[in-house]
């Protein structure tokens, strides 16, 4: 019996292997259809103030980071990050490892300074 080949390529934005037909190749970037997603939900989630999907680094819902956050009745707090094109929206805890990785972005801004 011989082993069965998978086939699987990396999303370049979550870092997770992903059958070819799951990544959508755009004429600037590939992205699996996961984070596509997020991106769009990320959008409508600035345009309306409300945001109803995950993060996109934890996968945590929004019912988990609210659950986390405790802030009673203000509803989520997440960070939304532009990183290649797309947008990332992130809970406060993920936001807050990811933004010191992320000097190239946001180094010489008043954001960095603030943080920092």
């Amino acid at each position: 019996m011989t082993a069965p080949i998978i086939v699987a390529e990396r999303c370049p934005y979550c870092s997770k292997p992903r059958s070819p037909r799951d990544l959508l190749k755009l004429t600037a970037f590939t992205i699996c259809h996961d984070c596509y997603q997020r991106h769009l939900l990320a959008l409508d989630g600035l345009s309306t103030g409300r945001y109803t999907g995950s993060c996109s680094e934890c996968g945590r819902s929004v019912a988990e980071i609210t659950a986390r956050q405790r802030d009673g009745d203000r509803g989520v707090r997440m960070h939304v990050h532009f990183e290649n094109g797309i947008y990332r929206p992130m809970c406060l805890e993920c936001s807050r490892a990811y933004v010191p990785k992320r000097a190239d972005l946001y180094g010489d801004t008043a954001y960095w300074r603030q943080k920092n």
